[in-house]
């Protein structure tokens, strides 16, 4: 039985590094509901180092952009996006569709890219977003619902998609806590 959709998170680049104070995860660790590891400044700083161009936060108006372009992607491949938030620093997105999810998250960043691109948003950028992302399934109805919760509802201030609601809702240009 196929999973009903899957839950995806990808971070811009630089954002997210391992010994953040945020909070992180290694291949030891990364079974979903463990702990995140604790902050490691010196692992932070050497990742930080390693970086070959800066942080890159999301503005209000190229959140938008991403918005839209992963909505597109989703209405061109006829996935069902159940939900989408887009944060300054990562994106978090339910999705339901017959493809693998890390093919999902390859053409969400490729089309997002290519908009950013567009829009003159930082166009002398090689990188916007980190390497690899977060795929998680849902299995059931349960695992679904709480998914699409924490997207929409667990996120703060949003900038997200309602599959339910009109159009002009999905807009909304509204401040942002990270």
């Amino acid at each position: 039985m196929p999973p009903l959709a899957y839950l995806l998170t990808f971070s811009t680049y630089g954002t997210h590094l391992p010994g953040s104070e945020k909070g992180w995860v290694d291949a030891q660790h990364c079974i979903p509901g463990s702990p995140m590891r604790p902050q490691h400044p010196a692992r932070e700083r050497y990742w930080r180092s390693r970086l070959n161009e800066s942080s890159w936060l999301l503005a209000r108006e190229e959140r938008l952009i991403v918005l839209r372009a992963i909505l597109e992607v989703c209405r061109h491949r006829e996935w069902r996006p159940d939900g989408v938030h887009v944060r300054s620093t990562h994106i978090h997105a339910v999705i339901g569709g017959n493809v693998k999810p890390e093919r999902m998250l390859s053409d969400f960043k490729g089309y997002a890219t290519r908009a950013l691109r567009s829009a003159a948003a930082a166009p002398e950028r090689r990188r916007y977003w980190a390497d690899h992302g977060s795929t998680r399934y849902l299995w059931n109805e349960t695992s679904l619902k709480a998914a699409i919760d924490y997207v929409l509802c667990g996120q703060g201030v949003r900038m997200a998609y309602y599959p339910d609601q009109p159009e002009e809702a999905n807009d909304r240009r509204t401040p942002e806590r990270r």
